[in-house]
């Protein structure tokens, strides 16, 4: 066999291995995406699932502060029954007392003037305070 039959030979069979493996590569990728796509489908269910608990928990964690809020709603209202069913108008009387010596001992604006609504006790009226309520 003559040198040039030798290399005709070889660049025939390297053509042949070239073409071999461009083929071999475009059926590889074509695996490949196959592969990947059902890899990124499964990474997709796997991330639903997790998003799926943290929602539950999401839920769980909501419910649990309604409930906080009902009960305290609750202890609210039973405070506001008990104060109505025991209000009286000298427990009204004590209480603006009570404000009125809070407001002396502050030091801001301790400076009111009383003037007495009547001679049997009641309430006295606070010029300017009661104005700015009223209006």
């Amino acid at each position: 066999m003559s040198d040039g039959a030798a290399s005709f030979i070889a660049i025939v069979i390297g053509l042949a291995l070239l073409i071999l493996v461009c083929f071999g590569a475009v059926f590889g990728i074509k695996s490949f995406n196959r592969y990947q796509k059902r890899a990124d489908i499964q990474n997709q269910v796997k991330i639903n699932h997790t998003r799926i608990k943290f929602y539950d928990q999401q839920k769980a964690i909501e419910k649990r502060q309604a409930d906080i809020r009902v009960i305290h709603a609750v202890g609210i209202r039973k405070a506001q029954d008990e104060i109505q069913a025991t209000l009286t108008p000298l427990y009204v009387q004590f209480e603006m007392v009570q404000a009125l010596e809070d407001i002396a001992r502050s030091g801001n604006n301790n400076s009111l003037v009383f003037v007495p609504t009547s001679s049997n006790g009641g309430l006295p009226i606070i010029p300017g305070l009661t104005e700015k309520a009223g209006g």
